[in-house]
């Protein structure tokens, strides 16, 4: 029953599906309508996944064609999450940064949020039994009710982050660059060792963050050279899946980030190509949280 569901997802990600031909390529690339939809696209992935892990359905589909990416489908959603905070604030500069613990508490309100409604329906309703400690976990975000609780914790701290590494620098983007690059590796190795002990998946996404502030940095200067004509495009694009390919060699934590994040500069490649200008997968994407 699930794969036919599947099948029609699929369907409706390709409504209004464009391509670029010979030489030519979207300029709007990174504009938000397109990101937008993409990120559809992995919300619906994420759904299928959580279905079938965790659900009594089983899509054979899914399982064939999509079930190896694992952690790469929020590779997307953080990508463009540090590509984002980077252009608002080189446009609007140290009063965005300023907004950024707000954004954060934001986030923070809505997860906790899902854990009351979580909490709601499963004690009124389905007269399960839940801890006061299970409550607590969940709040601090070292155990799930409802909420994706390492995912939720990510964006928020990394929110932070970015307020403490460009909130003081009065536009000095490359220190700001340093400084954030500097705070994920500290994170790393925090959570790895103490917040949740001996786990990648946690951690093993968060390099798609910082590979997002970069791009935001240089891809004025680099798309003159991809989009110069498909020869160029077709040649960075293949030293990307090359390196992408070569962290397969190994399952160590510095090998499966990279891997994480070489693949979301092949889905923004791709995206150089191909527009998914879809209302359908925006809404997705814009009601995630609900879902």
């Amino acid at each position: 029953m699930l794969d036919y569901f599947f099948f029609m997802f699929c369907l409706l990600s390709c409504y209004n599906l464009k391509l670029k031909g010979l030489d030519n390529f979207f300029l709007d690339y990174m504009k938000l309508d397109n990101t937008n939809s993409i990120k559809g696209i992995f919300v619906w992935i994420i759904i299928f996944s959580h279905k079938s892990t965790y659900g009594n359905f089983k899509s054979y589909m899914y399982y064939k064609i999509l079930a190896n990416l694992r952690q790469k489908v929020v590779s997307m959603f953080l990508f463009y999450s540090g590509f984002g905070i980077l252009e608002s604030y080189k446009k609007k500069g140290i009063n965005y940064a300023k907004t950024l613990p707000i954004k954060a508490l934001i986030i923070f309100i809505k997860s906790q949020l899902i854990i009351l409604i979580y909490l709601f329906v499963n004690i009124f309703i389905f007269k399960y039994k839940i801890t006061l400690k299970q409550y607590f976990l969940a709040i601090i975000f070292k155990s799930s009710l409802g909420n994706s609780n390492w995912f939720a914790f990510t964006i928020i701290i990394f929110y932070l982050y970015a307020y403490l590494s460009f909130r003081f620098l009065n536009d000095k983007i490359i220190f700001g660059l340093i400084i954030i690059s500097f705070l994920c590796y500290l994170h790393c190795i925090f959570v790895y060792n103490y917040y949740i002990p001996n786990h990648f998946f946690p951690i093993d996404t968060v390099l798609c963050f910082v590979f997002g502030f970069y791009y935001s940095f240089i891809y004025e200067y680099s798309d003159k050279i991809i989009m110069k004509n498909d020869l160029y495009y077709f040649g960075c694009t293949s030293i990307v899946i090359f390196f992408y390919y070569k962290t397969f060699m190994s399952n160590n934590f510095i090998n499966i980030s990279l891997k994480n994040s070489f693949f979301a500069i092949i889905i923004v490649l791709i995206s150089m190509k191909v527009k998914f200008n879809n209302d359908f997968l925006k809404f997705l994407n814009s009601h995630s949280y609900s879902i």
